[in-house]
């Protein structure tokens, strides 16, 4: 009965036993960043407090931290390299949480993380037992792990055991898109301008040089300048008197200084 109890309905999948010293070498392993960073702490106050007194070395430090949170550069540089240690552990915990282990119970390797532009990169080395769909396929749960919008896993083409998991906290294009006067009026008003008026823009503050301007009024792509969406939305619209509009097809209302007509917005 004993023996039948075992295979009936699941299978039981044990853990092989780790030797404590392992699991410590694994668990300095993964707080690399951070005992690193403590070393280092504990070295410079040893080294300040040894050649400066007291009340100066203190003084020393905390113009050091201040530089540091004052500089946006510096500031920026100790934000990020935080952020991606941060990432790296809310990553493992993820994929933890949602099983993504091999029948050993053993997860990814976790070799690397660095900052990038949109977020945050983290490098995996796949065990045996655990393909990259596998780390696909949480990549919802990843996002809203590691406090992020989006998550994209990619695999090495050479080797796929090889995943990079890009975390992405903010679109630094989101900021630099290319509107038209309409837009904006549209926007600040809630509705389209009258037929026959021509919205005069602003002149943009930031200018986006987009290559198809025709100012001179030759068939010649000149770049021109577009504004976005911090400058300021357009506030004049000269209206045409229908009384003296001449006789024949009229024209499309065209933009001044921009070239092209309302179609190329639209």
């Amino acid at each position: 009965m004993v023996r039948g109890s075992r295979t009936d309905g699941f299978e039981i999948i044990t853990s092989p036993p780790i030797h404590p010293a392992a699991r410590l070498a694994g668990l300095a392993v993964r707080l690399r960043a951070e005992l690193a960073a403590l070393a280092l702490v504990f070295v410079f106050l040893a080294v300040a407090y040894s050649w400066l007194p007291p009340v100066a070395a203190s003084a020393f430090i905390a113009v050091i931290v201040a530089v540091v949170l004052a500089v946006p550069v510096l500031r920026r540089f100790v934000t990020r390299r935080a952020a991606a240690v941060m990432t790296r552990h809310r990553l493992r915990q993820v994929l933890i949480e949602r099983r993504c282990l091999n029948f050993s119970r053993a997860a990814p390797l976790f070799l690397w993380s660095h900052p990038t532009e949109v977020g945050e990169t983290v490098w995996l080395l796949l065990r045996a037992g655990i393909s990259p769909s596998d780390v696909e396929d949480e990549a919802e749960w990843i996002a809203s792990g590691c406090f992020a919008r989006d998550a994209r896993v990619t695999t090495t083409r050479r080797m796929t055991a090889l995943v990079r998991v890009d975390v992405i906290r903010r679109d630094p294009l989101a900021t630099e898109l290319i509107a038209s006067e309409l837009d904006d009026w549209t926007a600040s008003n809630g509705t389209p301008p009258p037929v026959g008026a021509v919205v005069v823009p602003p002149i943009p503050a930031n200018r986006h040089w987009s290559g198809t301007g025709d100012r001179s009024g030759a068939r010649v792509s000149t770049p021109r300048a577009t504004v976005d969406e911090r400058d300021d939305v357009p506030a004049l619209v000269e209206h045409h008197d229908p009384k003296h509009a001449p006789d024949g097809p009229q024209d499309r209302p065209v933009v001044p200084d921009r070239g092209g007509d309302w179609s190329d917005y639209v």
